[in-house]
């Protein structure tokens, strides 16, 4: 064969085997060679011996290209969501819904819960494309997205059908109002529920229209699922979605005969923070002080003046403003002006779809670019350069919306999303015979155990190369925008030139290939800051946003001025003898949400005064110096206890409903806050550990379900080692900390084994037992025997599949949710590998670290103390704090509350809940005393010296085991508990 059908054939095994062929390799090669991509699939099998594999999803990419060619259906198909073949696992019922708006459906599906599954039957008379168009309504919901899996007689048609998603709707709690302090207070996103139609689209980034399915005639079945489900719905059609009319098809359509130059002189703004409705809760107001232009603006005080930036950049984001009835007037054509800014993506524009009143015009407003800029600017719509124009009926409000959508990146960023998945399969691949550090001085000959591998990093180094060629024409020049592909391109195309060396350039490989991951994850996104919204007549102009440099100066000195006399840190000025002074050991958002909601609640109800402020860290040494708090929140570690030895805290255990308070939180969770019979601290965030494994990866290893056991696990290292792959066990950091690490692999060992790090009262470590030695001993043997890393980055090895299993604190969901989508669908989480103890029973015994709220004696009503720290973590309060939290940082800012009834209440789907509840009810805690900096500083030594310098683990344990008590009696004696 000669190396071009190579090279083609390279390709479409790549594709067979799971690997997604790049559209601009295809193309090029097309060019070259007459060969179909069907017939070249065929050749591939026959050459390497293999069978495509029919039972794998397909990317909607690959779907997309194998269907785009066929025609898009005329004909429509209309399925009533009440009139269901079966609904089953979960509270799905038919009925009559009302939203908040008083907007009555009958007859409609009521999917009361958040599982269930849904099927329908259907009659295909004409094959065809076709996109699904939902009318539905979301009901209030402790989820912030709506999520379904579609199948298609059974079948996924594609890997995106498994994560649909419906947006809910997002209106500010009430209005921006001012502090006492001068500064404007964001208000809370809460759930709406709003009639509304819209088509699937692709949650991914990639298509800007719908996504679409292909049917052959006949009769067939469409199923859903979820598992975040609660909306109503009154039907589903199949259709093809309708052609937007050129703007000149518009114009002549609508305007009851009134011209452009008919239109009375007017202009109005509509300000970017007033946003009525928002399909995201993370699309809350925003402010910028940074220039005098802003509208409204400030030098000194905190003012919401704007919507978006970071926030709005994921596809399918969508805001809508109303235009009032009285701006709108007698009624006209209006040109749109959309102050706005979008600074975050160098060398590419933004790009947003427009709709009034829930339709988009033309279609000159189907994808509107907002191109990169530091500065503020007016964009406004235009066709054929000139300025165009919408028509508003006189007599009542209207409303505009705006999408994010994919602009003319996407089909870029399609060619690299499948570069990205080949390059991480072959990484692994050739990481499986040459290790992650190859002998320079031996031949491995990858290629030639790999016979496809030349060929489809050849192909690799063109998808690249066009996709580089095309991002430097989109952006107007060359440059760091397309730096990372350009590396990555002459990377594989000297692997190309030279076979033998390509396990010298794998940590290169690796590396580019995180690099491309990266810009890919950054480039998908459109992010846009919006001030305002003017719509003006033909005869008026937009407001100018040229800077006046005296007044720039002007408003500048004033900020600089201002900072010297502005307490950033104190967010209230509520004072008085009575007041309770809390100090929040978090971020400013956080923060201000505290700040907030015990105004607006505790406070309301109460009328205990609060004076809540941001500080971060100092804590404890401003209490030492009577400089402190009455109250701290969200203080971990062995601060509580370590005030508490020093007679500075509160018992609150000696309060009467202490033991109604405790029991909001898992049995244990109180374990770290109590010293010497007291307890000095109730549980806000609490996080315990995981294990996250890759399905992919193990089930190429022909492995049906992860590890149950720690024995399972250890069975599966030689396996893993032969393929040069590992698994992340938890190591604390170097600066150790006296509480233990959650998920210490020596403390789960022990903790398995119904043993704790101490006897009974505290007096004495249990290192000397035989349990305890037998887990420092396997502890030690995965790093002696199995030769484990002591230091790694849990998040690169996971996403590559270097280390498909990894323990970490639960919170690392978050992580790989928002910052890896590329592996989306290809990971899992359970509980962690268990013991199997004496009774036979397996234990998942685990320990878990976190923060809470303490209370100082220094207060002069504890009373009044405690009714704020028992208001802040309850249920309803700590729910409400979390969504606030997760709705200003997205996924990665999801909360870890202490509150178990709480936690249920979350984003977390029923499964996803169910994994943590079976880890959670397993927590074993270990207490923090006043010699625990020696007990963990010991046992790292120990642990060191047994692999670093090949001690014998039980010799050594014991040996420091007698330092930990020595260091626990005296401290004791010192405290005069002996």
């Amino acid at each position: 064969m000669n190396r071009l059908l190579r090279r083609f054939a390279a390709g479409a095994f790549a594709l067979a085997v799971g690997a997604q062929a790049a559209l601009g390799s295809a193309s090029a090669l097309a060019a070259e060679n007459t060969v179909s991509a069907e017939t070249a699939a065929a050749m591939a099998r026959d050459y390497y011996n293999i069978e495509a594999p029919d039972e794998e999803v397909l990317s909607y990419s690959e779907y997309y290209d194998m269907y785009f060619d066929k025609r898009s259906s005329k004909s429509e198909i209309f399925i009533s969501a009440a009139d269901f073949k079966t609904a089953e696992n979960g509270d799905i019922t038919t009925g009559s819904f009302t939203d908040d708006s008083g907007e009555s459906r009958s007859d409609v599906l009521l999917w009361n819960s958040a599982e269930g599954e849904v099927t329908y039957e259907f009659e295909v008379k004409e094959a065809g494309k076709y996109c699904i168009e939902t009318s539905y309504c979301p009901m209030i919901s402790t989820s912030s997205d709506i999520e379904l899996k579609m199948e298609i007689d059974g079948i996924q048609p594609y890997d995106t059908a498994l994560r649909l998603k419906l947006s809910r709707v997002w209106v500010n709690e009430r209005d921006i109002y001012t502090d006492i302090r001068g500064n404007q207070v964001r208000p809370s996103q809460v759930q709406r529920t709003m009639w509304q139609d819209c088509f699937f689209g692709d949650v991914d980034g990639l298509f800007s229209e719908p996504l679409f399915v292909y049917l052959e005639e006949g009769r067939h079945e469409l199923s859903f699922t979820s598992e975040r489900a609660q909306l109503a719905i009154e039907s589903f059609t199949l259709k093809a979605p309708e052609k937007l009319p050129t703007y000149s098809e518009y114009a002549a359509s609508v305007g009851a005969g009134m011209t452009v130059e008919g239109t009375p002189s007017a202009s109005f703004k509509i300000e970017g923070e007033s946003a009525v409705y928002k399909s995201d809760a993370t699309l809350y107001p925003t402010y910028d002080n940074s220039s005098y232009l802003v509208s409204p603006s400030d030098p000194r005080k905190m003012v919401y003046n704007t919507l978006g930036g970071g926030s709005w950049k994921k596809a399918l984001q969508t805001v809508t403003w109303e235009i009032p009835e009285d701006k709108v007037g007698a009624g006209g054509w209006y040109k749109i002006g959309i102050k706005a800014r979008q600074d975050q993506i160098r060398g590419f524009d933004s790009n947003r779809r427009i709709y009034i009143d829930g339709k988009v015009p033309c279609a000159e407003l189907d994808r509107v670019k907002f191109s990169y800029d530091t500065d503020w600017s007016v964009v406004s719509p235009k066709s054929g350069g000139d300025d165009l124009y919408i028509w508003l009926e006189g007599g009542k409000a209207h409303t505009i919306s705006m999408e994010a959508v994919t602009g003319d990146i996407g089909e870029y960023l399609r060619s690299l999303e499948n570069v990205v998945k080949q390059l991480n399969i072959y990484y692994r691949k050739v990481l499986m015979i040459t290790g992650p550090n190859p002998d320079k001085y031996t031949d491995y000959y990858v290629h030639e155990k790999i016979p496809e591998l030349v060929d489809v990093f050849d192909i690799l180094s063109i998808d690249l190369r066009n996709v580089q060629q095309g991002i430097e024409a989109l952006g107007g020049s060359k440059g760091s925008e397309a730096a990372a592909l350009e590396n990555m391109a002459v990377i594989l195309e000297k692997c190309v030139k030279k076979p033998l060396r390509i396990p010298d350039y794998l940590s290169q490989i690796k590396d580019g290939s995180a690099a491309l991951s990266a810009w890919l994850r950054d480039n998908r996104d459109q992010p846009l800051e919006v001030d305002y919204i003017e719509f003006a007549t033909a005869d008026r102009s937009f407001t100018s946003c040229d800077e006046k440099i005296g007044k720039s100066l002007k408003f500048g000195f004033d900020g600089f001025i201002g900072s010297f006399f502005e307490d950033y840190t104190t967010l209230s000025d509520v004072t008085g003898e009575e007041a309770i002074n809390v100090w929040v050991s978090l971020g400013r958002d956080q923060a201000q949400v505290v700040k907030e909601m015990t105004e607006n609640q505790f406070m309301q109800e109460t009328g205990i005064p609060v004076s809540v402020n941001l500080v971060t860290g100092g804590v404890v040494e401003a209490s030492l110096a009577g400089k402190g708090p009455d109250v701290a929140l969200f203080l971990g570690g062995e601060f509580p206890v370590n005030l508490a030895i020093r007679d500075m805290l509160v018992d609150m255990s000696k309060f009467e409903d202490f033991d109604e308070v405790k029991g909001r939180f898992q049995p244990n969770a109180t374990t770290q806050y109590t010293y010497n019979g007291g307890c000095y601290g109730l549980p806000i965030s609490q996080s315990f550990p995981m294990m996250f494994y890759r399905t992919d990866v193990l089930t190429e290893l022909g492995y049906t379900s992860p590890p149950e056991t720690w024995d399972e696990l250890r069975d599966m290292l030689p396996a893993l080692q032969r393929n040069y792959m590992s698994v992340g066990l938890v190591l604390p950091p170097n600066n150790i900390s006296p509480a233990t690490e959650t998920g210490h692999t020596f403390a789960l060992l022990m903790l398995q084994k119904g043993k704790n790090y101490y006897n009974d009262t505290q007096t004495a470590s249990a290192f000397d037992s035989v349990e305890a030695v037998q887990s420092f001993e396997e502890w030690t043997d995965f790093y002696t025997k199995y030769s484990f890393e002591q230091t790694y980055d849990a998040f690169s090895r996971f996403r590559t599949g270097e280390y498909p299993i990894v323990i970490a604190n639960y919170t690392f969901f978050n992580q790989l949710t928002a910052a890896s989508p590329e592996i989306n669908g290809l990971w899992d989480f359970c509980p962690v590998p268990a013991t199997a103890r004496a009774d036979g029973t397996l234990s998942h015994a685990a320990n878990s670290n976190g923060a809470g709220a303490i209370i100082f004696n220094k207060v002069k009503n504890k009373d009044n103390a405690w009714k704020f720290v028992k208001w802040f973590t309850y249920t309803d309060t700590q729910v409400q704090y979390a969504a606030q939290i997760e709705g200003l940082l997205g996924t990665m800012g999801r909360f870890d509350t202490a509150n178990v009834e709480a936690l249920g209440q979350l984003s977390w789907s029923k499964d996803e809940l169910s994994r943590l509840r079976a880890q959670q009810n397993e927590l074993a805690e270990i207490p923090v005393t006043p010699a625990s900096y020696a007990v963990t500083r010991n046992i790292m030594n120990a642990f060191r010296e047994t692999i670093n310098e090949q001690k014998n683990p039980r010799d050594t344990l014991i040996w420091y085991n007698r330092d930990i008590n020595d260091e626990i009696t005296r401290k004791r004696k010192n405290l005069g508990l002996e």
